[in-house]
């Protein structure tokens, strides 16, 4: 098992508030967020989840290329929107296939959570918000998940910054869960302590 303190690595993301609720979340499992470069696509420039896509397959090549450093990781995360976690893994594979690499092996370091819709769906799971599911709008609501999310929590940054930390917090205490994106992403962020 890895040691969390020694753990580095990079944290790809699509937007600001996924990276600011992975930040909260690494400090929550325990590792050292000094120790991790967050990337976040830049916004108004194209497709964030295109941009996460790109930068994927060198970000593996660097953690390959450093093999010999066993503390090295990535976590790339994408929302699922209406694709979902199997084709966003999918297309993270083929994007490696593509660049001459091999896809990522069972004992790699390499975390794809696929928040689906989006992290506010995770985000308001976490924060026991009544029936949050993986559809596309929130159920007799005409939202989107985003919007809910920042209904509720969005009115200034403080309140955001709590909900996102409490949203962390509650990664490993919640111990049944229905949201099967979730469910995975809880998988894949368990990859960090391989080794």
């Amino acid at each position: 098992m890895a040691d969390p303190q020694q753990l580095r690595g990079v944290v790809l993301t699509e937007d600001k508030r996924s990276e600011r609720f992975f930040r909260h979340l690494i400090t929550c499992l325990g590792y050292d967020k000094r120790n991790f470069r967050f990337l976040t696509a830049p916004s108004g420039i194209g497709s964030a989840e295109a941009w996460v896509l790109k930068r994927y397959p060198e970000e593996v090549q660097v953690i390959r290329s450093k093999n010999f450093q066993r503390s090295l990781c990535l976590i790339a995360v994408r929302d699922g929107d209406s694709e979902g976690v199997s084709l966003r893994k999918q297309q993270m594979d083929d994007a490696l296939t593509e660049a001459n690499k091999t896809p990522r092996a069972e004992n790699e370091r390499i975390a794809l959570p696929v928040p689906t819709w989006s992290i506010e769906n995770w985000l308001l799971y976490l924060l026991k918000e009544p029936n949050v599911n993986e559809e596309r709008q929130v159920h007799r609501q005409d939202l989107s998940w985003k919007q809910a999310f920042a209904r509720l929590y969005g009115e200034s940054n403080e309140a955001e910054a709590e909900a996102l930390r409490g949203a962390a917090r509650a990664w490993s205490d919640v111990q049944s869960m229905d949201l099967p994106s979730l469910v995975d992403g809880r998988r894949e962020i368990a990859r960090l302590s391989l080794g």
